[in-house]
């Protein structure tokens, strides 16, 4: 058995264990994605721009697969591993198997098309990049979080998520200093460090419960309550990530790779709620109830109230550090960073809102936000990329968002029934702030 999972009993579900698992899971994002940032920095020195923008399609599309192929199974994973401790070494069997096959065939399918159809692929993308890609999809779908968290495993999920930035990092350095970084080298780096990180997330969990014999009529459970899930996820994810593809159509690849550093560099405002959602779902599943409104209403205010305070310091710093830092050929990213910004207090809305309702027993209901993030997001990024490429695909990610955060709200309050004026942050709110600061500070002095 390993030992991290005998010495670290799950919490118990409640109302401390939302803040303490917070804290953790932000310090842990916190950690690892320093070690991105690393990543992302010296990809972006090596290859400049243009680079960049091919690194971002072969790592974005191969994201989007892996999760388009899920199917939702990772949410249904999360719920089942928390209500159902029996069942936990054949969700995991199912877990693995099941992302292993569906992205090797999504992947494949996928670079096959872009293989035979040269025309619609980016320029340097060529027949070693899409085998890069298709390697790094399946490797990066084991890279899932799902069943540590539904185990309520949050001090060994964190020590992944911790190390995941930092396994990049070291890849991408290593690569760079001893064969050089050209895209395709880079990109070998990015899928060797994808499936080392997959191999470590799951490594833990299989040496404690093996890999057993899958169950299908568990998988079909799974499949059947996590694809009505994995609509709002997809959503997220392709809101995310849809504007960087069609980017890379129809625009350059210069003007791909300043929006994916005004990305990377806005992504650390998303932290916070989605720490906050991550937590909140296996406290609420196992408990097999919704969280009290006044409860969920308190974190939501408290989420908001925390984006709100990270979008004015960012936007005071970040246009005279994202030249400094990414160099000066990433000027141009300042732009569309100060669009993206604004976009955080509609994602952490919906976040909140999304693992409220998921958690609930209404997983229809929670994708609902997401999905209508989703189609502004494809509307404008149609109307806006071709005239103002960047900034235009940054607005309409923003837009995207606060429609998304304003739907979930509206669906929360047709499940629970309360005043508006609840939504506005008052003093008893800066508890929850305290508490998730006192957390943070708890968690950073024990690593």
């Amino acid at each position: 058995m390993s030992p991290e999972f005998e010495s670290a009993p799950a919490e118990p579900a409640g109302r401390g264990s939302i803040g303490r698992g917070s804290a953790l899971l932000f310090a842990a994002r916190l950690a690892g994605n320093a070690g991105f940032f690393v990543s992302v920095l010296i990809v972006a020195r090596s290859l400049g721009p243009s680079g960049r923008g091919a690194m971002a399609f072969i790592t974005v599309t191969a994201l989007v697969v892996a999760r388009v192929m899920k199917v939702g199974i990772s949410q249904a994973t999360t719920v089942f591993a928390a209500q159902r401790h029996e069942h936990r070494p054949v969700l995991l069997s199912n877990l693995i198997t099941y992302s292993i096959a569906s992205s090797f065939a999504g992947a494949a399918l996928v670079c096959g098309v872009l293989l035979a159809a040269s025309g619609i692929r980016p320029a340097s993308i060529g027949p070693t990049e899409l085998g890069i890609l298709l390697a790094g999809c399946v490797g990066g779908s084991l890279w899932d979080e799902s069943f540590l968290l539904g185990c309520g495993r949050m001090r060994a999920l964190s020590v992944r998520i911790a190390m995941g930035g930092w396994i990049h990092a070291v890849a991408m350095g290593a690569t760079a200093l001893i064969f050089g970084l050209q895209v395709p080298t880079a990109a070998a780096a990015w899928a060797t460090a994808q499936t080392t990180i997959g191999l470590l997330f799951q490594g833990g969990p299989l040496r404690q419960f093996g890999l057993v014999r899958p169950s299908f009529s568990l998988l079909r459970e799974m499949l059947s309550f996590g694809s009505r899930a994995w609509v709002g996820t997809l959503s997220s994810l392709l809101n995310a990530r849809f504007d960087q593809i069609l980017m890379a159509f129809i625009a350059t690849q210069a003007a791909l790779g300043i929006y994916a550093v005004a990305v990377n560099a806005s992504e650390i405002l998303l932290y916070v709620p989605a720490a906050i959602a991550a937590a909140m779902l296996p406290a609420i599943s196992s408990e097999n109830r919704g969280l009290d409104s006044e409860r969920t209403l308190r974190i939501l205010r408290a989420a908001t109230l925390i984006s709100l305070i990270a979008v004015i310091a960012a936007a005071a710093v970040a246009p005279l550090l994202i030249p400094v830092v990414f160099g000066e050929p990433f000027r141009p990213s300042v732009i569309p960073f100060l669009w993206l910004l604004p976009g955080a207090i509609g994602y952490s809305a919906m976040s909140v809102t999304n693992a409220a309702l998921l958690a609930a027993g209404s997983p229809g209901r929670s994708s609902i936000g997401p999905l209508v993030s989703l189609v502004a997001s494809i509307v404008l990024d149609v109307a806006l990329i071709p005239p103002f490429g960047a900034s235009g695909a940054a607005a309409a990610a923003t837009a995207a968002f606060t429609l998304g955060g304003i739907t979930g709200v509206v669906l929360y309050r047709r499940s629970v029934s309360f005043a508006w004026p609840e939504l506005i942050p008052r003093p008893d709110d800066l508890r929850e702030l305290l508490s998730f600061a006192s957390g943070l500070v708890r968690r950073g002095r024990a690593t």
